[in-house]
């Protein structure tokens, strides 16, 4: 909802396409690339979520890129969709410069999140993850409510270490375990980014201050049957999750 506010402006700006022509284009019976044509990234991310569940479907794996985007929610929302077909997935999607190279203290990468689905029959396993120490949107929170963020989660513009959540939003946000997490970052925006055709790195505009242009996002989904390779993984996964459960 703290967004809400924000996709209305961008809306009545034209800087999101209230009424865009997004394109299907069919690479192969696998692959598909979706031009959103500016289009709010909810839409575009959940017509391409189901393009990719439907060709992995038919194929045994889906590989779907989105570009021409816009900021597209929770990522757990679109692999939740895929595990329902028993399917696993992997979601990926840049975001507006957050996070500073490792050794850098100027923001270039986004919170990049990382999301991972698989399918167990029962409750799916999901995991969700940003590559930062902490989501931006609590930043957000903590400078509206005039409360401190945590130590060691961010930097202020001049590299020094700081609890003020409004000096974090000027400076950098630190990613998770150090330079691994500044490369998973980068992977992240190689792969919805450069890869799909959308903007990447510097060039994804920040939604809440931004607004001289559209963001330009790029996602890649991809899905494939969970038995490809193992015709009885239902029971394999139930033994994986009750070996990991039945840990003291």
């Amino acid at each position: 909802l703290m967004r809400l506010k924000m996709y209305c402006d961008r809306i009545k700006k034209r800087l999101i396409n209230p009424r865009p022509k997004i394109k299907i284009k069919k690479i192969s019976s696998s692959i598909s690339h979706i031009n959103a044509d500016n289009s709010i990234g909810f839409v575009s991310a959940d017509i391409a979520i189901n393009q990719a569940i439907k060709n992995a479907k038919k194929t045994g794996i889906g590989l779907v890129a989105v570009k021409k985007s816009g900021h597209y929610g929770l990522s757990s929302f679109y692999a939740e969709q895929a595990v329902k077909k028993n399917l696993i997935v992997f979601c990926f999607t840049n975001a507006p410069p957050a996070l500073a190279p490792h050794g850098a203290k100027k923001s270039l990468f986004g919170t990049n999140p990382i999301c991972f689905g698989a399918p167990t029959a029962k409750a799916p396993f999901i995991l969700d993850a940003s590559t930062s120490i902490i989501n931006r949107g609590k930043i957000r929170v903590a400078a509206r409510d005039n409360k401190k963020i945590p130590n060691g989660v961010a930097l202020d513009k001049s590299g020094k270490p700081t609890i003020d959540p409004k000096k974090a939003l000027e400076g950098v946000q630190l990613p998770i375990a150090g330079y691994r997490g500044s490369g998973l970052a980068w992977m992240v925006d190689i792969l919805s980014g450069v890869m799909t055709g959308g903007h990447h790195a510097v060039k994804v505009k920040d939604p809440f201050e931004d607004f001289s242009g559209p963001q330009s996002i790029g996602h890649l989904f991809i899905t494939f049957k969970a038995n490809l390779f193992q015709k009885n993984y239902n029971k394999r996964i139930k033994d994986n999750i009750k070996t990991i459960k039945n840990l003291p």
